[in-house]
């Protein structure tokens, strides 16, 4: 038996507090919300409107739902195709980082992705550091949305993550491949991934057809850079190698532009929490998720420049990102850290 009405909105109300709480430590200054980037690039806000968001019940997870969100309206998304309200859609799975159970975490970032077209698919796991029983959730609370719709297309599939999410990438993605999802189109984007688990210490072996994209935020204290690079050097399979994305902070621009953990983080565009929508989520965070799957389901934007972060209203060019190599570190020491006691304790592979 699942939890009382009032339980599940009292655990709600914590997570989002929780979230709250912790990302507010790592955020500077509320920076203007920034204007959308122009139709046709990568990165621009799609035609799609939200259904109303629903919920299923994850069998490995009784205590936490999985949200559906689906894209309705007669327009026609470019990086999907077809209209927002096929009968059958693409489908993205999200893995949230730790705490984020519910998706006011993402609220802006999810209108987003639902914009472009995707069925979305979010399931939440325990906060309780269980990697088993949270990696079970994940795969299972995904099935689980899947059964709720009818309109996701199985044969088009993508992943986002974030934190913890994205170090259940890998193990994520090859379970995917096995049960015969996204034979058509199969996409990752991976921000600032905690250790991958499940997937031994050598190669991580992926699908050929896979494209995968790792991206890490400069001021990371959180997580460190080191674990993507790992993910990308041992990845073997794809076609296209994974590529491994920095994005850097600009205190040049005004207000200053921080590049953090939270920096996927949105909680919306007017809540004056200083986890609203900034230019780093429209360039460093949607931009490179529109790119990957254009490029996978469309093949367009494959030659995108992300490393271009824009410019600013008054006319100040953001400091550009830069692609890592396969020793390449950038950030401060972190909580996760590859030579740490967390490090030690948590992770199952070196990085």
């Amino acid at each position: 038996m699942g939890p009382a009405g009032g339980g599940r909105s009292r655990l709600r109300a914590a997570t989002v507090a929780t979230i709250t709480a912790v990302a507010l430590l790592a955020v500077g200054c509320t920076a203007a919300v920034p204007p959308p980037i122009e139709a046709g690039r990568a990165g621009a806000d799609g035609p799609c409107t939200v259904r109303p968001i629903r919920e299923a019940a994850n069998p490995a997870q009784w205590q936490l739902p999985v949200f559906v969100l689906e894209p309705s309206g007669a327009a026609s998304p470019g990086i999907t195709g077809g209209r927002c309200d096929d009968d059958r859609r693409p489908v993205l799975l999200f893995a949230h980082g730790y705490s984020a159970s519910f998706t006011e975490g993402y609220t802006s970032f999810l209108r987003h992705l639902v914009g472009q077209g995707f069925v979305v698919v979010y399931p939440g796991y325990q906060l309780d550091f269980d990697p088993p029983v949270q990696y079970a959730a994940m795969r299972a609370g995904l099935r689980a949305g899947l059964a709720a719709t009818d309109r996701a297309d199985t044969s088009r599939m993508g992943m986002v993550g974030h934190s913890w999410g994205a170090g259940m990438g890998a193990r994520t993605l090859q379970w995917m491949d096995a049960q015969g999802w996204g034979n058509e189109a199969l996409w990752a984007v991976l921000f600032a991934p905690a250790f991958p688990l499940e997937v031994g210490t050598g190669p991580v072996d992926l699908p050929e057809h896979l494209r995968l994209l790792a991206v890490n935020f400069d001021r990371d204290v959180f997580v460190d850079t080191r674990i993507a690079a790992d993910l990308v050097r041992s990845v073997r399979g794809p076609r296209v190698a994974p590529r491994h994305l920095a994005v850097r902070s600009d205190d040049a621009a005004s207000p200053p532009l921080s590049s953090d953990h939270t920096t996927p983080v949105t909680l919306g565009t007017d809540s004056d929490t200083g986890l609203d929508v900034d230019h780093y989520d429209r360039w460093g965070v949607w931009r490179p998720v529109d790119a990957t799957a254009g490029c996978a389901l469309r093949g367009i934007w494959c030659d995108e420049d992300l490393t271009d972060m824009g410019t600013l209203p008054d006319g100040h060019v953001v400091r550009r990102a830069e692609w890592l190599g396969p020793n390449d570190d950038v950030g401060p020491p972190a909580i996760l850290d590859c030579d740490g006691i967390l490090g030690l304790v948590v992770a199952t592979r070196p990085c």
